[in-house]
This record gives structure tokens, C-alpha cells and sequence, in this order.
């Protein structure tokens, strides 16, 4: 399992998540988790250089390619792209979904977000949900009119207990002991708007930032730890930083390699 962070103010926006890879099987709907490793890649720079992010959550693999090998295929198709804009990218990773899944879905449960600076549109950073569910692959904007937001992804109990004040089967709780939709969806709305913790603004530096999503994800990891059960939410947490001058940079991120030994100028984003 997976939790990714991303983190927009009026500076930039903050990607960050554990690395935590759960392998299992389900049978009757109940997940059986064999093995669990804490290095999984899931936060990906998709062009060196330039102002544009991914993160990725829930199954770690596709027909048997995992995901951060995927993720890095694509990259490819970015080379040749001297001016970005950050909807096209989204729509070309679809694209490359498609082209790779040729409709062999296998009850697939992935999610990822692309995010960024579109050269013509410097002044706010864009956030694009794609998810495959359902033998089916979704993109939604996420919304640009906020300066401020938090959005997580992935499991989203610990997050939203936390920072809303309920738990997310709340709503189906309250349905299945007899509430009416519109009394429930009243409730929601109440809870959140009382209930919810102020965590940031969003003129808030971008430091303050990167240690509010850092804290977010350490929350995750430590619940998860004394929870029942495998730890499924832990390991090193990579966090990356993506502004409008600067571009894409890295703040923590685990290396397999001793870096110093790998340096290579190219544009793979490595």
C-alpha cells in the first residue's frame, strides 16, 4: 500500500511518499499479503530540467512491468518536447496506458498524478488524477482555483481521520443504518467544515511545506507500524519539490547506488 502527499502553495507544489511494496494475492475479497518491501520507487521526475512530477500508488506492477520501469519508458516520449504543457503530458501517458494494457486490465487498481509548471501557464501549478479501476482509465483535473490544498492518495484512512476528522466509510456507515443520502452528504459537509484541522496557508515558504508533507507521510508510516497486521505504509520517504524557476528538485530520495559513482548528464531525470 501507499501514501502520496502533494502539498500546493502560492510557491510551488510538494510531492512526497513512503516506499512501502505489499505483494499478495486477494481471495474473496480478502487480501493476503506474502511479502512486504520497503524501497519501492513512486515519485519520478518526468523530465530533467523541467517543472513536472509523478507520483504513483496501489498495484506496483502492469501485465508484469512494474510500475516504475513504466513510468520511466515514458519518459522517453518526453525527450523531444521542448514546450511543456502539463494536460498534454497526461493525455500522452493515457495514451501510453492504453497502448501497453491492450485491454488485458486483470482487475487493475493503480493510480497516479501528474503534476506542474505548463510553459504557458507559469503562474499556477496544474494536477492531473489518473486512475485505473474498474477495467477502465480516469483523468480528472484537480482543482487550480485553490491556492492552498492537501491532497493524499492511496490509503486514505489514517489522512483523513487526521486532517478531517472522520473516518472516509463514515458516509457508508451512516447510509447503512438507515440515513437518507441527503442527510448524509449534510453530515460530510458539516464534519469537514468543523471538524477539519487548518494545517497551512498558502503563503506558506516552501520549507514549511516540505515538512508538513514530510510530517503527513511520517504519520502514515507510524500508524500503519502499530496497526494489526504487516506494516503496508513504510520505508524511506522520498520527498520532491516543484516550483516555477527552479523546476523539479529533489529534497530526500533513496538510492539503491551510491550516486556520486552514477552521475550522468543526460535528460532521463535520473
Amino acid at each position: 500500500m501507499t501514501v502520496a502527499i502533494a502539498i500546493k502553495i502560492n510557491n510551488g507544489l510538494v510531492l512526497a511518499t513512503d516506499s512501502a511494496s505489499a505483494i499478495g494475492e486477494v481471495n474473496d475479497n480478502q487480501a493476503r499479503i506474502s511479502h512486504t518491501y520497503y524501497n519501492a520507487d513512486k515519485l519520478f521526475n518526468l523530465k530533467k530540467g523541467y517543472s513536472i512530477g509523478c507520483l504513483t500508488w496501489g498495484d506496483g506492477s502492469i501485465n508484469g512491468v512494474s510500475i516504475s520501469t513504466l513510468i520511466k519508458d515514458f519518459r522517453k516520449n518526453l525527450f523531444s518536447i521542448n514546450k511543456l504543457n502539463i494536460k498534454d503530458v497526461a493525455d500522452m501517458f493515457i495514451s501510453f496506458l492504453n497502448e501497453f494494457i491492450c485491454d488485458e486490465y486483470d482487475d487493475l487498481k493503480v493510480g497516479f498524478l501528474i503534476a506542474g509548471y505548463s510553459d504557458e501557464n507559469k503562474n499556477t501549478p496544474e494536477m492531473y488524477l489518473i486512475e485505473i479501476k474498474e477495467q477502465n482509465i480516469k483523468m480528472n483535473p484537480i482543482s487550480e482555483s485553490d491556492n492552498f490544498s492537501i491532497s493524499w492518495f492511496g490509503d486514505m484512512d489514517v489522512l483523513s481521520r487526521f486532517i478531517f476528522g472522520f473516518d472516509p466509510d463514515m458516509e457508508i456507515l451512516l447510509k447503512d443504518h438507515g440515513f437518507d443520502d441527503d442527510v448524509v452528504d449534510n453530515i460530510i459537509e458539516i464534519s469537514k467544515k468543523n471538524l477539519s484541522i487548518p494545517l497551512g496557508v498558502s503563503e506558506m515558504p516552501i520549507q514549511d511545506a516540505i515538512d508538513l508533507a514530510d510530517f503527513l507521510v511520517e504519520i502514515s508510516k507510524k500508524t500503519s507500524r502499530f496497526l494489526p497486521g504487516p506494516q503496508i505504509i513504510g520505508g524511506p520517504t522520498d520527498i520532491a519539490v516543484i516550483t516555477k524557476h527552479e523546476g523539479f528538485k529533489w529534497i530526500q530520495r533513496k538510492h539503491y547506488y551510491d550516486y556520486n559513482l552514477n552521475i550522468i548528464d543526460n535528460e532521463r531525470g535520473e
